[in-house]
């Protein structure tokens, strides 16, 4: 699920530009310390265990606290476990809660009492994402992953795995801890939140943002009085934004937009690792079930030309994104790409034609594909906050209305563009993401809960080599494992591998300091914590 965010040399640019302008963010009052965000992705959900986007991510990191926190390429650091270790049968994990972190004061759920959190509030955590009534983003991984736990005592869990499994860590950093008193107490934490992070819930504005307030109880005291998220799904709204002094940071600049930039503001921009991008064919629907179908599909897709014109040469040799022929980024365990090519279909007319007639497809009097009586019509779905992944969904759709499908590309809202995916009323979309160690996993897997990002296919060898990979401590072997899965799973033509960007992001770097110490490199960890401490500049 989550893909960001690592510093590479190669994009790392610092600009010294003109004068800067601007006093930043609103603030109520000029002593105030705001550290204000442009995020791409509106708010999905308050209910951070039913979440899977980064922008949710982002605010809930700050509110709740987490076991572990990871840097989502395999490196992991202390949250509220302020250690760890494996025992030596590889299964049995001990975890040592830190006595710093208590529970938010201020509120109707804790009021004035200063509480720390617990092993039973972790216990609680755990099995309330095991519990299917609740629909937990985590609650497979989680229930083929954990055999038993128990409170050895008050500051110390042992968690015991039904088999080695290498990803625990990873999907543990992503699963907040819960109070157990506000089940207890019947408190509503989706509507009013209470965590145990540096920053404190305080309002939100439908689409528009959300705003967060110091937790003076944090045991390391926040830089930032204020952290404020402004949803611009725009890219070039919110690199304007950026220029104006209206926000500190981007995260999702477009490369296109720094000329603008630069004569306003200095900044700096840096970027990470690839990030996976594709246009999913629902193997449910009737249209897309024939193996035969997506693979002429495929036939029929010239995918250099779409990313060429996606992403057009300017001259700077700055790689803004290269052409991907499966789902994992090639700074990954099994980003094979050589490999992954062998088992893409080519850019071949002739042979699309021919497997359409073979599925028993016939062009009518309107050149449109037809079969018992019903036209290949269908759109192709993508979200309104990357105009990226919407000029793709263009060029994707036009090319196959030109080889005779009836179809459109349609924008819709982040949001309802996901909740469509995961009910399964997309035949065809494009979505990406998904680019961490444990992508293969989240996106090949069978998954019957949800169409995102699986799009309703399952096979149990692709199942079962990614189960023997994430058993594996060997990374030769996991990393075959990984790679067999990937050509299976893309044998079967589940989805067209567009491209892999490599997204930027940007911050005033006059006002924002302390963002890149102790390792940590972007705004989707904790903004305060015993890696870094976050701090605003007044102007």
């Amino acid at each position: 699920m989550f893909k960001r965010i690592k510093l590479v040399t190669a994009v790392l640019l610092i600009l010294s530009l003109l004068a800067g302008c601007g006093s930043g963010s609103a603030r109520q009052n000029k002593d105030e310390k705001v550290f204000t965000i442009a995020s791409s992705m509106n708010l999905t959900t308050m209910r951070p265990w039913t979440s899977d986007t980064d922008g949710d991510y982002y605010i809930f990191f700050q509110v709740y606290s987490r076991l572990v926190e990871s840097d989502f390429v395999g490196n992991y650091y202390p949250e509220l476990a302020e250690s760890w270790e494996c025992a030596e049968d590889g299964r049995t994990w001990t975890f040592h809660l830190s006595p710093d972190y208590c529970w938010h004061r201020g509120n109707d759920l804790f009021g004035d009492e200063l509480v720390q959190v617990t092993a039973d509030d972790v216990l609680y955590t755990l099995r309330f994402h095991m519990d299917p009534v609740n629909t937990c983003t985590r609650y497979e991984d989680l229930l083929s992953t954990i055999e038993s736990m128990r409170a050895v005592d008050d500051k110390t869990v042992e968690i015991v795995t039904k088999d080695i499994d290498i990803l625990l860590l990873y999907k543990l950093a992503t699963v907040v801890i819960l109070p157990e008193r506000a089940e207890e107490k019947g408190w509503d934490l989706a509507e009013h939140p209470v965590g145990s992070g540096p920053f404190k819930w305080d309002s939100s504005i439908t689409d528009t943002q959300v705003v967060l307030v110091k937790n003076d109880d944090y045991f390391i005291e926040p830089n930032i009085d204020k952290v404020v998220y402004k949803f611009i799904e725009d890219p070039s709204a919110a690199a304007i934004a950026l220029a104006n002094g209206e926000v500190d940071y981007v995260d999702y600049f477009p490369y296109t937009e720094l000329e603008g930039v630069k004569q306003k503001k200095e900044v700096t921009l840096f970027g990470g690792t690839s990030d996976s991008r594709w246009a999913a064919m629902n193997v449910t629907s009737e249209l897309f079930s024939d193996l035969r179908v997506r693979k002429a599909v495929a036939s029929f897709t010239d995918m250099e030309a779409i990313v060429a014109a996606a992403y057009p040469d300017d001259g700077s040799g700055v790689v803004q994104a290269v052409r991907a022929y499966g789902q994992i980024p090639p700074e990954n365990l099994g980003g094979d790409q050589e490999r992954a090519k062998a088992h893409t279909p080519e850019y071949d007319v002739g042979k699309g034609i021919a497997l359409m007639e073979e599925a028993g497809w016939k062009k009518n009097g309107a050149g449109i594909w037809e079969k018992d009586g019903k036209t290949f019509t269908f759109n192709i779905q993508v979200g309104t906050n990357d105009p990226v992944r919407i000029n793709c969904a263009v060029l994707l759709s036009a090319m196959l209305a030109k080889q005779g499908f009836d179809c459109q590309p349609i924008t819709v809202e982040w949001g309802t563009h996901l909740e469509d995916i995961s009910e399964g009323r997309c035949p065809m979309y494009i979505i990406g993401g998904f680019s961490g160690i444990d992508g293969p996993m989240q996106v090949m897997h069978t998954d019957t809960e949800s169409f995102n990002p699986n799009p309703g296919f399952s096979d149990p060898e692709v199942d079962a080599l990614l189960e023997e990979a994430w058993r594996t401590t060997d990374d030769e072997k996991r990393e075959e494992l990984v790679i067999r899965a990937q050509e299976l799973w893309l044998d079967q033509v589940v989805f067209l591998p567009m491209y892999f960007s490599y997204n930027f992001q940007a911050y005033d770097q006059d006002r924002v300091k302390g963002l890149f110490d102790g390792g940590a490199d972007s705004v989707v960890f904790c903004l305060t914590s015993r890696l870094h401490n976050v701090d605003i500049v007044q102007q």
